[in-house]
């Protein structure tokens, strides 16, 4: 069952973890680059996640990860990587404890057997994420353009 969860909750989520997080730095990357470096970033996270380690230690491979996307792919500066990846990683973080919390509400404890039902529970907050990523690049240049007048004063 470890597949289903790494195609249909662990690579969709981290293709919209990487999209915001390139979004905050001002980056477009196309979907192509996108799918294959949460492909590669996802593969690594699940390798992490398979041995007995740490709780949450894959969470500090993805931050790591995407840090290390952002700065080689979008040439942005190791601080505004760190700053892109932490933001993307806190707005899932947030939406993930909002639609856990829902949907606790909603249908109650659900056990980790059932594997489907989490799958489903993450696909809120990928697209949650998603949308959140495309707002971030339509109202950056908006933001930029303003800050950049603002200067001139």
């Amino acid at each position: 069952m470890l597949i289903f969860n790494f195609i249909f909750q662990g690579w969709p989520e981290t293709a919209a973890l990487i999209f915001v997080a390139f979004t905050i730095v001002g980056y477009k990357p196309n979907w192509q680059e996108i799918i294959s470096y949460s492909l590669l970033l996802v593969a690594m996270i699940y390798l992490f996640r398979m041995h007995p380690m740490l709780f949450g230690l894959h969470t500090l491979v993805s931050l790591t990860g995407v840090v290390l996307i952002i700065y080689k792919v979008a040439k942005a500066s190791l601080g505004s990587s760190f700053f892109a990846a932490f933001s993307a990683m806190l707005i899932l973080t947030f939406s993930e404890a909002v639609f856990h919390f829902l949907f606790k509400k909603i249908i109650g404890d659900v056990p980790m057997s059932q594997r489907w039902l989490w799958i489903m529970f993450g696909w809120p907050q990928i697209v949650c994420l998603a949308w959140i990523g495309i707002i971030i690049r339509k109202l950056r240049p908006i933001v930029i353009e303003k800050q950049r007048w603002l200067n001139e004063l």
